[in-house]
């Protein structure tokens, strides 16, 4: 039971091997301990700061690429109904030249119609002239076979002509 109730001389040296040990202990092991601590909790405090910044960063970056979508977007849609624009004055102004080709063409049609009626009726009215003389020459000479129908024709012929 001696081990229970310690003596004087035990508890100084307990007591003076903890003390003894508490100041080796704060010159050895804990400066550099609580500077360690320090350390490492500046480390994260930094970290932290950085990446706040990195999520500010990201925040206006996104904000950023947003509002370049957006007027990316708007452009596009200008450019398409400038395009559709365009593009339907260009269909226009086409139908219009085609129209215009088409309207030349039929006046060129309708003009060369008219010429080939105006010479096919010169050639029809030159062949009738043509065949009615023929006519008459074939008539005439049966009738001029006879001379005295002849003679009476052409005294005739004269007669009319100096009455007139």
């Amino acid at each position: 039971m001696d081990l229970v109730k310690p003596d004087i001389g035990l508890l100084f040296w307990m007591t003076t091997c903890f003390i003894l040990l508490l100041i080796l202990m704060r010159k050895f092991a804990w400066g550099p301990i609580l500077k360690a601590l320090d350390e490492r909790e500046q480390g994260i405090q930094l970290a932290l700061d950085q990446a706040e910044a990195a999520k500010k960063q990201i925040a206006e970056a996104t904000e950023k690429v947003t509002e370049i979508l957006q007027k990316g977007r708007a452009e596009k849609e200008e450019l398409i109904k400038a395009t559709q624009a365009d593009l339907a004055e260009y269909k226009q102004e086409q139908q219009t030249k085609i129209n215009a080709q088409i309207e030349s063409k039929l006046d060129a049609a309708k003009q060369e119609i008219l010429q080939q009626k105006r010479a096919a009726l010169g050639e029809l009215t030159q062949k009738v002239g043509e065949l009615s003389v023929e006519i008459a020459e074939k008539i005439l000479e049966k009738e001029l076979e006879n001379h005295t129908q002849s003679n009476s024709i052409i005294e005739n012929s004269l007669k009319g002509l100096e009455i007139k």
